[in-house]
């Protein structure tokens, strides 16, 4: 069942604002994730794919991990991230051919998550205003929205790389903010997974959340969703119950 605060009053129909993120929210990433380095690590000669994938996914993680932190660019980590994998994986390609190969399958691998695309629907046939917000390559995720056929759902698409910001940056929201017409703070929710990047980016700019926890993680502390639903059901259970 959906966890968090009481529900509110006030919030009629078609009030909401909701900022949604793409991956492990709507689009599979782990799937995507899977299916692109697989399929670029057999080009260059490995044959234990799932110990590969394995491997990229611990690399990749961190890597976003520390985008979000500041730590390190998106540009920094295209090529970071193969240089670990190839020194590991004893790969001869160089990484930046190596990225490039992986960018390219990424582009072509757009799968939805179970129940996604009903659940956008719920959303639109309730009048909600929705807008998504990515980390992420403008062209890969542009690619993997319109291939997973969710793209028009949205009034507007903001990816990291196409604003310059990042989420979990104040920056990054407040941007998004100036940018949708009519922006309401006190009707607007932030629906994501990432408690680093989504969370934690609703508590920095002062916006209520969702956190879409399907697999049961356990919070962290210092980051405060409003909400915690554990499926798509609970997410609409929450919102209805704004009304």
């Amino acid at each position: 069942a959906p966890q968090g605060r009481a529900c509110g009053s006030g919030y009629g129909l078609p009030a909401l604002i909701l900022l949604i993120d793409a991956d492990d929210t709507l689009l599979d990433f782990k799937k995507a994730e899977y299916t692109s380095i697989t399929h670029t690590v057999k080009k260059f000669g490995v044959t234990d794919l799932g110990g590969a994938a394995r491997l990229f996914s611990a690399i990749n993680k961190a890597c976003w991990l520390d985008v979000e932190r500041g730590v390190r660019t998106r540009e920094q980590i295209a090529v970071d991230r193969f240089c670990e994998l190839k020194e590991k994986l004893e790969l001869s390609a160089a990484p930046e051919v190596i990225n490039e190969d992986y960018k390219e399958n990424m582009r072509h691998a757009y799968f939805l998550l179970p129940g996604a695309e009903e659940f956008l629907q719920a959303l639109k046939a309730r009048r909600h205003r929705l807008f998504m917000i990515t980390n992420g390559l403008e062209t890969t995720q542009k690619m993997r929205l319109k291939g997973s056929g969710i793209y028009g759902c949205f009034e507007n698409i903001f990816i990291s790389e196409a604003m310059g910001l990042r989420k979990p940056e104040r920056e990054y929201f407040d941007k998004v903010a100036s940018l949708i017409p009519s922006f309401d703070k006190s009707k607007c929710f932030v629906i994501g997974d990432s408690l680093s990047a989504d969370i934690k980016g609703a508590n920095n700019a002062g916006l209520d959340s969702i956190w879409f926890n399907v697999e049961g993680k356990p919070l962290k502390e210092g980051v405060f969703p409003t909400y915690t639903a554990h499926s798509y059901s609970d997410v609409l259970a929450i919102l209805d119950g704004l009304q």
